[in-house]
């Protein structure tokens, strides 16, 4: 039987939880009545799965191969470095970044191809840091099977088993991401008229002749839980550490086409951008447009509101973790309940956000940003923090000398965390500081944030402005490489 001392802290995580899920179960509620109209739109449902399938598969495959590279060619910090880069860049800069390489190379990919461009960029350095640690884990595999004679393709039905988990929890993880992006098709997608579930539900939303956009919008966010949920069903989280015994003699020839591929990736995603960026489209000569982008209202404004909320997600989500780390149990079983708000495409949060809270005073302002952002990376804050068992021990070890539980983790245990922290600092801050999906849907006219802006000037044709300020973004979102500590 449960011990009645447990009860109290069991109560408050399942309120706790029913509170969280408001938003969900309001977007379910408004969705049920129109269905037929989410059934209208099975062509823009069958488009984002095959994208997002053949996405995930892309860039887990390439993912899969630069691991190989890595491991095999002895890769070090610098070039991992210039991988991971590509995936610090928002993804909408990096459909930016696509759309005017292309241009730059006199090439016109039609709106599909370029997505899956943009997407291949963007996440395959993500598959490549899941991946590593599993191909490390096979190496001890990898050399038995040729002290046994198994060489070439027969060494596959050795590998590929005990790789398997591993290959299903990163493509599930990579077709949540990719499902529930807003950015990349609004870039390049819009242009040529490619819809998918997210940019659909969004035109909707905004549509003036809709008898009921919320509605529809709705409609089309349930569609969208359901293309995620089975890949939600089976999220596991991928391992995080290799516990492989050694690495092979560093082969040269793997370590340089590892090297070429993250420069060929970063000079797709950020060649045309320094073009647009820096140069007089006419006459040629350098001319940087960043003094112009910073000159307009509503790129300030949105410069404003989007560092304050950022800056406000990240120190409140990692406060509320720091505050829990010393009660493991409510501890995981929160960051559960947020890792949901993570997976789900964030176009379900902000429908559901909407339709809670459009009769409050929050809506229609920057608390409605704040509170989706806080929801949105509260599971990034928690996993930053989930240090383990050394700052436990070392808690225990002060309790033993005579601290009180609260001054141990006072003097120990929380500046043993101060690191991670920092680290989830530097990855919280830049993704909230370019999130787009989120703000897209929820900010009110003086309440823009940055993605909002650029979108709004590359819609209105101002590409040099729109390209100046995406380097800016690019470059903040760097900031985590300044975090990594050893091999990812």
């Amino acid at each position: 039987p449960m011990s009645r001392s447990r009860l109290p802290g069991l109560v408050a995580l399942v309120a706790l939880a029913g509170v969280l899920a408001l938003p969900l179960l309001a977007l379910l509620s408004r969705a049920l009545g129109h269905l037929a109209e989410a059934g209208e739109a099975w062509d823009v449902a069958l488009n984002s799965l095959l994208l997002s399938t053949l996405g995930a598969l892309l860039a887990l495959g390439l993912g899969l191969a630069l691991g190989w590279m890595a491991l095999l060619g002895g890769v070090g910090r610098l070039l991992e470095g210039l991988l991971l880069l590509g995936y610090f860049i928002p993804p909408f800069v990096t459909g930016m970044g696509v759309l005017f390489s292309m241009e730059l190379l006199g090439l016109r990919l039609p709106g599909a191809l370029a997505i899956l461009l943009a997407w291949t960029l963007h996440y395959t350095p993500l598959a490549y840091v899941l991946l590593k640690p599993a191909l490390g884990n096979l190496l001890p595999s990898l050399r038995a099977a040729q002290v046994h004679g198994v060489l070439g393709g027969r060494r596959v039905r050795v590998l590929f088993p005990p790789l398997l988990p591993a290959l299903l929890a990163v493509g599930g993880a990579l077709y949540l991401a990719l499902l529930g992006n807003f950015g990349v098709p609004a870039v390049l997608g819009l242009p040529d008229r490619v819809y998918v579930l997210p940019t659909l539900a969004y035109a909707r939303l905004t549509s003036p002749v809709s008898p009921d956009p919320l509605g529809e919008a709705s409609a089309l966010g349930l569609l969208l839980g359901l293309l995620a949920l089975p890949a939600l069903l089976l999220h596991r989280p991928p391992q995080a550490e290799a516990t492989g015994e050694g690495s092979p003699t560093p082969r040269p020839l793997f370590r340089l086409l590892f090297g070429a591929y993250a420069l060929l990736a970063l000079l797709l995603s950020g060649a045309g951008l320094l073009k647009e960026a820096l140069f007089n489209p006419y006459t040629g000569a350098l001319k940087p447009a960043f003094s112009e982008a910073l000159a307009m209202p509503l790129v300030r404004q949105g410069l404003l509101h989007s560092f304050l909320l950022a800056m406000a997600a990240s120190l409140a989500t990692l406060l509320l973790a720091l505050l829990l780390r010393p009660f493991p149990g409510a501890f995981r079983a929160l960051r559960g309940l947020f890792d949901l708000y993570y997976l789900l495409p964030g176009t379900l949060l902000g429908l559901g956000l909407i339709l809670l809270l459009a009769p409050t005073p929050l809506y229609a302002t920057v608390w409605i940003l704040l509170l989706a952002y806080l929801l949105n990376f509260a599971s990034l804050a928690f996993r930053a923090l989930e240090a383990g068992a050394r700052v436990e021990a070392q808690v225990a070890a002060a309790r033993v000398h005579g601290l009180s539980p609260f001054r141990a983790w006072l003097r120990v245990g929380f500046p043993l965390l101060r690191p991670q922290a920092l680290g989830g600092f530097l990855v919280i801050f830049p993704l909230a500081l370019s999130e787009i999906t989120l703000s897209a849907l929820l900010y009110a006219p003086g309440a823009e944030t940055v993605g909002v802006a650029v979108l709004g000037a590359l819609n209105g044709g101002l590409y040099r402005e729109a390209a100046a300020i995406g380097l800016l973004l690019a470059l903040v979102s760097a900031l985590p490489l300044l975090a990594r500590r050893g091999p990812w």
